[in-house]
């Protein structure tokens, strides 16, 4: 195995060439639909790599994710394999999310974060954000109440606050290494009303005072789809990072959890259950996802209109899928977005996804202890994963697009990717491989 693939992480963050990235979106239970995804992403990978042993850790550089997207991205920079994060996911739920015990989330939450973070402490013990157990660049979004303000940690030895912040106005001194990762991915999946926000620690070990900071899911800060924070994370030199901008040497794979628009009527509203306890509660709730909503497709239109899209993800009837718009002249990476339209009979169908319009509300929701729908939600993943990499059929077939080497193309192989190198389909292409990091 060569020394790249074993290099140290500051070394390998601090290298020059092509960065990967994978970004990972919240949506509670429905993070099982993008390790449907996802293993479908590691199969190619894995084949293209020549190694039984691949990880998703060896090709990407930064995994970052938000919610149920942090959990994900914690397994996988750790070297978990999409199977195992899939196995966690399926015995997790009914544990956690166990609907005879749910709370109105009125008075107190709807679940226990005890069982979460038992389940967490399986996985991640008491590993920091500076333990060497992180394979890859990692990075968790949450938002902090206490000071309204929305946290990106990453592993980065480079980061500012690695080893600990100056005094500042609002308190609080732990060096950035020192969090618990547990603590971190709990602070981001603290969904409001779905969970009790996350209290951590902030001071350094010695300090003679204490100072806590209150998180809740990074969602509320915007940071649902963390695709473009983890742009600018891999680009702006204050998060220690500093990769080049260019769709020959940065890429980035967006995984959602199921997309569907929220809309709802007043005659479904008074449908909820909490409608009847607490109207405004409820009308307040249903706001605030649309707003996740609304920012997460925000993202993803700049997203796309910053970067050079193999296959753009329709966005409305109004601007399509952005073909031949941009926001930026100059491309700034190579952007692919894998989700599924859960709203879309038409895609369902596409994808031979046999479920009913109850099934399909059901699978809308961000909890579930349903093990056959946490199946069907797993599997739609994949049959999304297939269609998007053009493998339904067993792979491209002659005459038509490969879109896994247009998605996953040579230039980004690692050194040591043991896989055939298809043709350069440019002359620029060509070049990029033979350019000096």
């Amino acid at each position: 195995m060569s020394n790249a693939r074993v290099a140290p992480l500051a070394a390998r963050l601090a290298a020059g060439g092509p960065k990967r990235i994978l970004s990972l979106d919240g949506g509670g239970t429905r993070g099982i639909l993008a390790t449907g995804l996802l293993k479908e992403i590691e199969d190619t990978l894995r084949q293209r790599s020549g190694r039984a042993d691949f990880r998703l850790c060896d090709y990407f550089d930064l995994i970052g994710g938000t919610s149920t997207g942090s959990i994900i991205a914690a397994g996988l920079a750790m070297g978990k394999t999409v199977d195992e994060i899939t196995h966690l996911y399926a015995e997790m739920a009914p544990r956690v999310f166990r609907m005879d015990e749910a709370n109105a989330g009125l008075r107190k939450p709807r679940f226990d974060a005890a069982k979460l973070e038992n389940a967490l402490f399986r996985e991640f013990g008491d590993h920091e954000l500076g333990s060497p157990a992180l394979r890859t660049g990692f990075a968790v979004f949450a938002k902090r109440l206490d000071t309204g303000s929305a946290w990106t940690l990453t592993n980065n030895p480079r980061a500012r606050h690695w080893n600990g912040p100056p005094g500042n106005e609002f308190g609080g001194g732990l060096p950035n290494r020192q969090f618990l990762l547990r603590n971190l991915v709990l602070a981001s999946a603290a969904a409001p009303t779905f969970f009790e926000e996350r209290k951590i620690d902030l001071s350094p070990r010695d300090a003679p005072q204490r100072v806590v900071g209150e998180f809740v899911d990074g969602g509320v800060a915007g940071l649902n789809d963390p695709s473009l924070q983890l742009l600018k994370v891999a680009t702006m030199g204050s998060y220690g990072f500093s990769w080049q901008a260019s769709p020959e040497r940065l890429m980035m794979v967006s995984v959602g959890t199921g997309y569907w628009r929220p809309a709802i009527t007043q005659t479904q509203m008074e449908q909820l259950p909490l409608y009847h306890l607490a109207p405004a509660a409820a009308k307040a709730i249903e706001a605030l996802k649309a707003m996740i909503h609304d920012a997460s497709l925000s993202t993803l239109v700049t997203m796309q209109g910053l970067s050079q899209t193999p296959r753009p993800w329709r966005i409305n009837s109004e601007i399509l899928d952005m073909q031949g718009d941009a926001i930026s002249p100059i491309p700034l990476l190579l952007f692919q977005r894998f989700d599924v339209r859960l709203d879309d009979d038409s895609e369902m169908q596409r994808l031979a996804i046999n479920c009913s319009q109850g099934e399909i509300l059901r699978m809308m929701e961000l909890a579930t202890d349903d093990p056959n729908l946490l199946s069907q939600l797993y599997e739609i993943g994949r049959c999304a994963g297939r269609t998007t990499l053009g493998t339904t059929l067993g792979g491209a077939a002659a005459g038509e697009r490969d879109w896994r080497r247009e998605i996953f193309p040579a230039r980004f192989d690692p050194p040591w990717f043991d896989g055939p190198k298809a043709a350069p389909r440019s002359r620029l292409e060509a070049m990029a491989r033979f350019r000096k990091p």
